[in-house]
């Protein structure tokens, strides 16, 4: 399913720098297991679906550069899907966005693979005008290379934490006119964003993903690697039950229309005991 939107695609050039969102499709057992069994497998998914929404639209509103979203295939070997689909479990990908497989392995190892794709293929960019819908059954893909060369600074996200502050977004690549690369500490010893100005693999190795260390091991692979590594402004990310309460709580308290939009996505999903 597409709609139609008359926003010209920018222009890529080599200098462009790539913003990355890691994420997996809102398939039910899959994402935000944390937030069970206060809310459903399927819950769950929808809340998932409806942040990296969120997060897709922000980052074009306030974080210029080539978008890509690299995705997980969905476990689905039949490929076999739902009786009665949910809309809730469905993301839109903004035409200005790119998509390529994310690949296999930890973390670490999905970083990596998706650094190599967007710095060596190179295909043609999506259509103008075309804003694809994505049920959690397909996997979305589209063809993606590196049309205005690579090498350059690169900032990867996930969809933890969809309402990180405008100023936040806006700073850092010019952050990364004073370091090596930047990164956005969460309260749970993770990070929200990792930018660098070229690959970096050694920020990559040795990090127990997914475990409260993940912050302080990448300051530790940067020192050992002889990088500078600065840090953003702390923000919060969404895990727990609590975690998701807490961004409720912040959502009402928001002007920005698409954080409105989560806002009230959100209490549907939540509200629905039927889900």
């Amino acid at each position: 399913m597409t709609t139609i939107n008359q926003t010209t695609p920018p222009v890529q050039t080599h200098a462009t720098p790539c913003v990355v969102v890691m994420a997996k499709h809102p398939a039910p057992g899959r994402v935000k297991t944390r937030l069970t069994p206060d809310y459903s497998p399927h819950q769950a998914a929808c809340i998932h679906a409806a942040m990296l929404d969120c997060v897709l639209t922000r980052l074009l509103t306030h974080l210029p550069g080539r978008h890509i979203l690299a995705l997980d295939h969905p476990t689905n070997p039949q490929n076999t899907p739902p009786e009665q689909p949910d809309p809730e479990l469905a993301f839109q990908i903004p035409h200005e966005f790119q998509v390529i497989d994310q690949g296999q392995g930890d973390l670490g190892d999905r970083l990596n693979h998706v650094w190599h794709t967007i710095n060596t293929e190179n295909t043609p960019e999506p259509a103008a005008g075309e804003r694809t819908q994505v049920s959690s059954e397909s996997n979305g893909s589209r063809g993606v290379g590196n049309p205005g060369g690579g090498g350059g600074r690169t900032v990867f996200f996930g969809t933890d934490s969809p309402d990180i502050p405008p100023q936040t977004l806006k700073n850092i690549f010019p952050t990364l006119d004073h370091a090596d690369a930047t990164i956005g500490p969460v309260s749970d010893g993770g990070y929200y964003c990792l930018a660098t100005n070229r690959p970096a693999p050694q920020l990559l190795s040795g990090i127990d993903w997914g475990t409260e260390a993940v912050y302080h091991q990448t300051h530790n692979a940067a020192q050992n690697a002889g990088l500078k590594l600065l840090d953003l402004t702390p923000w919060h990310d969404v895990d727990t039950p609590t975690d998701l309460l807490e961004l409720q709580h912040r959502l009402k308290h928001t002007n920005e229309p698409t954080l409105t939009r989560l806002s009230q996505r959100l209490h549907r999903i939540t509200q629905d005991t039927t889900r």
